[in-house]
């Protein structure tokens, strides 16, 4: 078996958040939803007071979209949150614990290990949020069925062909955030290297630059190059239509922030080789 298989394991038993916290969350959805059916009341009533207002189902109403995109832009935010937390927090974890020179010794490349883990932030904590989601969703769906009664036809449109859509669309949406983030992955796992507080520092540092950059040298391109790609994430997970909110961005920005990623991963990759920035080694060939 590949080595990096193992890598996975030991950071999926090392970092116990990011399957923890999507579980504990779905907990809480499971119990508040299971309060809600038990707790609706006589089925009798609240049939009376729909039928005095009108037919709701008729009428056209049906909650489920709103239901599904906010049970999805919630499962984006746990899985941005998770990404963050864990790419701040491997190679800070293994340099406090002292088992960094361990890993140094092991028969596994830099390139492997920094790649390892940028999977792990970009392509397994979202696959997990997304279980998430669709969880979530066939909870709905059973209870729609089960309490048909209750619900009124509001979440008859959801089907399994939709929760299998809903699905399959967050991934893809995840997959264009975790692009969009992939230089600040870099970044991330670049500074963490080196100091205790690696995301409150480049929060700092970012804004920083940007007010220097505005007031100070009168760069606005600076600024704007900042805050459309601290923001991109969110306009993403906001977005009806992700690929064309990704779109608009110009392609020379992107350009300029992959550089910068690219260069951030060479940058963190010769701190944990030789333990400090070796600007000569990061150029030279192997």
């Amino acid at each position: 078996m590949h080595p990096s298989f193992f890598m996975l394991e030991k950071e999926l038993l090392e970092h116990k958040i990011i399957t923890r916290l999507p579980l504990y969350l779905l907990l809480i959805g499971f119990l508040m939803l299971a309060a809600i059916v038990i707790n609706m009341g006589s089925a009798n009533d609240i049939s009376m007071q729909f039928n005095y207002q009108g037919d709701m189902a008729n009428n056209g109403l049906d909650l489920t979209p709103g239901i599904s995109s906010l049970i999805s832009f919630a499962a984006g935010i746990v899985s941005l949150f998770l990404s963050i937390v864990y790419l701040s927090s491997t190679f800070r974890k293994e340099r406090q614990e002292g088992s960094l020179m361990f890993w140094r010794s092991m028969p596994v490349s830099d390139l492997l290990t920094h790649g390892v883990k940028l999977g792990v932030a970009l392509i397994l904590i979202p696959l997990i949020c997304s279980l998430l989601l669709l969880c979530s969703e066939l909870f709905i769906w059973l209870i729609s069925l089960t309490q048909a009664q209750h619900f009124m036809g509001l979440l008859t449109e959801l089907s399994l062909f939709s929760i299998t859509s809903d699905w399959l669309l967050f991934l893809a949406k995840m997959m264009l955030v975790s692009l969009s983030i992939l230089p600040l992955a870099c970044l991330l796992l670049a500074v963490s290297q080196r100091l205790n507080s690696p995301l409150l520092m480049v929060i700092i540092g970012a804004y920083t630059l940007k007010l220097l950059s505005r007031y100070v040298f009168a760069l606005d391109g600076v600024a704007t190059f900042i805050h459309r790609f601290s923001t991109l994430p969110f306009t993403l997970l906001s977005s009806p239509q992700p690929l064309v909110a990704f779109a608009q961005v110009s392609w020379s920005y992107y350009l300029l922030y992959y550089l910068l990623g690219a260069l951030c991963l060479m940058v963190s990759l010769s701190i944990r080789k030789h333990g400090e920035l070796n600007i000569r080694a990061m150029f030279a060939r192997s």
